[in-house]
């Protein structure tokens, strides 16, 4: 397995999409920025995402050492803005707290998609132990369904049966453990 040190070894050129992934890495120090695009399912449009996992809450004050942990948090960002990311145009978008709204199988897709980044961040970083979930923050339900629910049926699928779902710290986030 090759780990990725600096995002200069993970160059991407226009012409190659994302490769093989479904996601488009771009590490900033100890921070990981995954980027990725859903397509709506009610129009076609696709949908991008900036998925950001990192070492520090903005909701609670997380005790242990920095290598046992990582914080989720999701925004919503326009395709251009990954397709410039993804050959240097632009930097890295900033983490915003903007609301965004999600709905129907289109749920089902993010959440596997954002399994499939988390996976990644967990073979590149192998003592992670607890994540602190806190992408309701942005994100927000349509229709029927909660979010947690969301989590234990596809994430905890993609983590294993050695993983854990509990309500977190926040009404909005949640503490996956191992």
């Amino acid at each position: 397995m090759k780990r990725i040190s600096t995002f200069d070894e993970f160059k991407v050129n226009e012409s190659d999409g994302f490769g093989t992934s479904p996601f488009l890495l771009k590490k900033v120090s100890d921070v990981y920025h995954y980027f990725f695009n859903i397509e709506k399912e009610s129009t076609g449009d696709n949908i991008g995402y900036h998925l950001i996992i990192g070492k520090y809450s903005n909701q609670q004050i997380i005790e242990g050492a920095k290598n046992s942990y990582c914080v989720l948090g999701l925004n919503q960002v326009s395709e251009e803005v990954i397709d410039d990311v993804a050959v240097n145009k632009e930097s890295i978008p900033e983490v915003n707290d903007e609301k965004f709204k999600v709905g129907g199988n289109d749920v089902s897709r993010l959440m596997e998609t954002v399994s499939k980044c988390l996976l990644n961040y967990l073979e590149l970083n192998p003592k992670i132990s607890k994540i602190y979930d806190e992408i309701q923050e942005n994100l927000v339900l349509r229709g029927e369904g909660e979010y947690t629910e969301y989590m234990k049926s596809i994430i905890l699928s993609y983590l294993g049966d050695n993983w854990s779902v509990q309500d977190g710290a926040t009404k909005k986030s949640v503490l996956i453990s191992r």
